[in-house]
């Protein structure tokens, strides 16, 4: 069974949350800045430039593991269920997430065109692909709970 409380998804929640105070702070002072010294200053190009600085430190393929971890715990699934699409570049970071997460298999159920491209990415990452598998879970639909069946390949994350 999944576990609901997970350090390393936790540790990133925190890291989340202190990026969105600093950018609100920082979306604060331009305001500041603008009633201040005007529009044209120094000192708003110098915002501006810090704004370029600013990234989300956290990367997509960990954002969509966390997302997916989420709703796994959520649908009440025994294993993580990624339903997602990974981009190439997000794939490596899916999966060291989960990694560090601790969690050591994951069912992927995207059927997206380029669901071949993840596969082959997963392989690359280091996961094993276990075989193909059928979940089911709970989904709400139209003001009542029903059982869902879903198809899926199971993986190890190595």
């Amino acid at each position: 069974m999944l576990k609901k409380e997970n350090a390393h998804f936790d540790n990133l929640m925190e890291i989340a949350r202190v990026y969105d105070e600093a950018k609100k702070a920082h979306e604060a002072k331009k305001q500041e800045i603008i009633d201040t010294y005007s529009w044209d200053s120094e000192e708003l190009k110098g915002w501006y430039a810090e704004k370029a600085y600013m990234t989300f430190p956290i990367s997509q393929g960990a954002c969509k593991a966390y997302r997916a971890f989420c709703e796994s715990i959520e649908h009440e699934n025994e294993e993580l269920q990624m339903d997602d699409f990974l981009w190439e570049s997000e794939v490596e970071d899916f999966v060291s997430c989960l990694k560090e997460a601790g969690i050591g298999t994951f069912v992927y159920t995207n059927q997206s065109t380029a669901v071949m491209e993840n596969l082959h990415g997963f392989a690359a990452a280091g996961c094993k692909m276990d075989g193909l598998c059928t979940i089911k879970r709970w989904e709400r639909r139209f003001g009542e709970n029903r059982e869902k069946e879903i198809l899926g390949i199971h993986f190890t994350v190595c």
